[in-house]
């Protein structure tokens, strides 16, 4: 069946809206689901058989989609249905819309050591849960791997997957990409789940390095690699490269154990997370210059990595092992603002940074030293389903406004237009719900008041007050009291100008003439950081009504240690 835009209705429910990939086992295809409302992915399985052996191959794809259908893991796609349709059978799951890993290393070159450690621990989760039920994946590859929007990993593409028990794997050859592949699969041995954990080693390797371990001209070359010969590791894969040693060890009882690999992927984490503090004693772009590695890696990505921004003061560096000048230049940073913080719904005390057309995400402590990155710094072009085709959007985001009633909704604001977005709980974005509207629409709330109509700068819960919201732009804000719709939002008081807040914002002039985001501080109802140009203070408000006041004076961006990669904008001159 064919709609009236020419796309094709599977199962009179399924309508393709576009092939996102191809491969051997099938086509991909992003797809929105009339009954239930929401985007999908369709894969449509290529079985070119007939009689008893296309029924053969029917039930062991059966059996294989069923087999990861019982794993309920968040970096484990979800699989939604199964279809037979017009002779052929199309597997709906859930819509990842951030890449592959395969691209992201096209595009931006290896990655540094404690993302590779990360994503490795996620990966080897998903390979947990995967193996619980008895099933193997066989082709653990970068390309097999999706990012969410919020930088996580998905495992994804069990095609050629099966059951450990050899009664359902394929007869004769081997399927699989050669260059991940386990050498007990290269002599034709039964596999089991060593195998993966020698795949997710190489995995690693391709993203540390940029190279998988066992590069060759031609495919048989690599084969006689994986059996017969030691792994080629660049040195680039610092930390990383004992793990890496150990799971691509040819003997499959000799890898690893899960619990082995987790403990040394977070002793590399807290390894390079350990940052240098500069004291008042040393001088610290000294003190920095000093502790500096250079990694190859950075000279491939860092024109991509970095911001271009304004005149700087000097040569600065931010005390981050994993980042390095390129030798010969010059270069000059300061830091930027941060635009607007987004709960990670689902993911107590995380949140979605914003800065510019980036993003991180980032789990809160108590104080800016007890916070780290989990992921980014990401593009928010990379947000397609939900930002993509709006350059407003995907060149800042001014605020976000939790929709009340939905764990999952958010209204986005980006100069003088908004949007509704939804998003996976705990992970990433699903899509935007509506096109992009004028903040006219918010007549009943702010719309008409100076400069609210122009822009909306920050917006932060009123605690105690469910659905309730002050909304700040410029030097003024309001209460509102939202609803599902911003016809059905309410103003409750204002506008009032930010210098009355005296105990939180008083003598603090950038504080007093704008508010650019606010972020919760976790485990406090009543408290926030809030941001301003290149300065945050913490505050403290009475639940439901009012500012209490300010718990320290202005602190620069740079305390926020993880944020720093996303806070630069470096201007380099040869």
């Amino acid at each position: 069946m064919i709609d009236s835009n020419g796309h094709m209705i599977v199962a009179e429910r399924y309508v393709l809206t576009e092939r996102l990939g191809s491969g051997g086992m099938g086509t991909v295809w992003s797809a929105w689901d009339h009954l239930l409302q929401r985007a999908v992915a369709v894969k449509e399985l290529h079985i070119v058989s007939h009689g008893e052996e296309l029924r053969a191959r029917m039930r062991r794809v059966l059996t294989e989609a069923r087999a990861i259908a019982r794993v309920s893991h968040p970096h484990v796609i979800d699989i939604y249905d199964l279809v037979e349709y017009d002779d052929r059978l199309w597997i709906v799951m859930e819509l990842v819309s951030g890449g592959s890993l395969a691209d992201h290393l096209k595009a931006g070159g290896p990655l540094p050591a404690t993302e590779v450690a990360r994503l490795g621990l996620q990966l080897l989760s998903a390979l947990d849960a995967v193996h619980a039920t008895g099933a193997l994946h066989r082709d653990v590859k970068p390309a097999n791997v999706l990012l969410r929007a919020d930088g996580s990993a998905v495992l994804t593409d069990f095609g050629i997957a099966a059951l450990a028990d050899e009664a359902h794997t394929a007869t004769g050859g081997v399927v699989g990409s050669v260059e991940f592949m386990a050498p007990e699969r290269m002599r034709g041995l039964p596999a089991d789940p060593s195998s993966d954990l020698f795949s997710l080693g190489a995995t690693l390797c391709s993203l540390a390095t940029g190279t998988p371990p066992f590069v060759r001209p031609e495919p048989t070359a690599v084969m006689h690699a994986v059996v017969y010969e030691p792994p080629e590791i660049a040195p680039s894969a610092g930390a990383l490269r004992g793990i890496i040693e150990e799971l691509l060890h040819k003997e499959p009882t000799r890898r690893p154990t899960p619990a082995m690999i987790t403990h040394a992927l977070q002793a590399v984490i807290a390894q390079e997370d350990r940052p240098l503090q500069p004291t008042r004693r040393h001088d610290p772009i000294t003190a920095r210059r000093r502790r500096v590695r250079v990694r190859p890696w950075k000279v491939a990505v860092l024109a991509g990595a970095l911001l271009v921004g304004g005149a700087g003061a000097g040569l600065y560096w931010w005390a981050d092992s994993s980042r390095a000048p390129i030798v010969g230049t010059e270069t000059k940073a300061t830091p930027q603002q941060i635009d607007a913080v987004m709960a990670v719904p689902g993911a107590e005390g995380r949140f979605w940074v914003f800065s510019g057309g980036r993003y991180v995400v980032v789990e809160a402590g108590e104080s800016p030293a007890a916070a780290r990155r989990v992921s980014g710094p990401g593009s928010l072009a990379d947000w397609k389903k939900s930002f993509g085709g709006l350059p407003a959007f995907t060149s800042r985001i001014d605020a976000a406004m939790p929709v009340p009633g939905y764990d999952d909704r958010y209204w986005v604001f980006s100069g003088s237009q908004y949007i509704e977005i939804e998003v996976a709980a705990g992970s990433s974005a699903r899509g935007r719900l509506q096109q992009p509207s004028p903040l006219t629409d918010w007549a009943t709330s702010f719309s008409g008041l100076p400069g609210f109509d122009e822009r909306v700068d920050a917006v932060m819960a009123v605690p105690g007050a469910e659905g309730r919201f002050w909304v700040f732009s410029g030097g003024r804000y309001v209460v509102v009291e939202a609803g599902e719709s911003p016809a059905a939002a309410r103003r409750v008081s204002g506008p009032g100008s930010l210098a009355d807040w005296k105990k939180s914002f008083g003598g603090l002039p950038a504080f007093t003439s704008r508010i650019d985001a606010a972020m919760p501080v976790p485990g406090h109802d009543d408290r926030y950081w809030v941001f301003s140009g290149s300065q945050y203070i913490e505050i403290e408000v009475a639940a439901g009504s009012s500012a209490r006041g300010r718990l320290q004076q202005p602190s620069p961006l740079t305390d926020w240690q993880p944020l720093r990669i996303l806070l630069r904008t470096d201007k380099t001159q040869r």
